[in-house]
């Protein structure tokens, strides 16, 4: 059965050296358990029973974590990472027509059935933010009118929350080889057109991205 879901765990986690030096970020425990199992606890909620993971630093840990799990293939990326874009392409034959992305290192509770029902080819969470440290998007009347330093319009009060749900025929504007990042190939264009849309989140979003993000929530401190 194909998958509804991909989750991304193929990053290397630089900036949170030394607990990535011998365990990929997101099998790093926060509340007692690896974050990926907080992933796949929250795509399970919204009904994704067949899930894809794809992994590049440390890929044999992540590889057996998928083994424990109903349901949850592996990809490993070889011999180079190939980006949000990329690992998504490479994963294609894997995806459903219509599919989820959830980022392995996030602690979320994004509405991803509310996401999925929204017609349109892609659809991202979006959060609000006051400090600009995110790339901003702009949106206008539920549609993603721009993204920052990529394409359209520029608005810093709301960001992407790395979180969204896409038809896989966006992959075929995502380049056949090579890294590639989703928001540069495919968005660059689907904006441009209109076929974004938008949903605002204003719940839980924790992007566990440095050590001490990581040492405030692995014990349970929430955002």
């Amino acid at each position: 059965m194909a998958a509804t879901a991909f989750l991304l765990a193929a990053g290397l986690g630089t900036r949170l050296r030394p607990y990535t030096l011998t365990t990929p970020k997101p099998l790093l425990p926060v509340r007692g358990v690896p974050m990926l199992d907080h992933a796949l606890a929250h795509l399970r909620a919204h009904g994704h029973e067949e899930v894809v993971v794809n992994a590049f630093w440390l890929p044999e840990q992540v590889v057996a974590w998928a083994g424990r799990q109903r349901g949850v293939t592996a990809i490993v990326e070889a011999p180079t990472i190939l980006g949000t874009g990329g690992g998504l392409r490479n994963a294609r034959h894997l995806l459903a027509e219509r599919f989820c992305v959830v980022n392995g290192d996030i602690l979320c509770d994004v509405d991803l059935t509310a996401l999925w029902n929204e017609p349109a080819p892609a659809v991202m969470a979006l959060r609000a933010q006051s400090n600009g440290g995110h790339t901003g998007v702009a949106l206008r009347e539920g549609r993603v009118v721009g993204i920052a330093g990529v394409v359209g319009e520029s608005d810093s009060s709301l960001h992407f929350t790395g979180i969204h749900v896409l038809d896989r025929a966006v992959l075929d504007l995502v380049p056949p080889v090579g890294e590639a990042c989703i928001v540069r190939t495919a968005y660059r264009q689907l904006v441009a057109e209109g076929r974004v849309r938008g949903l605002v989140h204003g719940g839980e979003w924790v992007d566990v991205g440095t050590v001490a993000e990581y040492e405030r929530v692995r014990e349970g401190a929430r955002a």
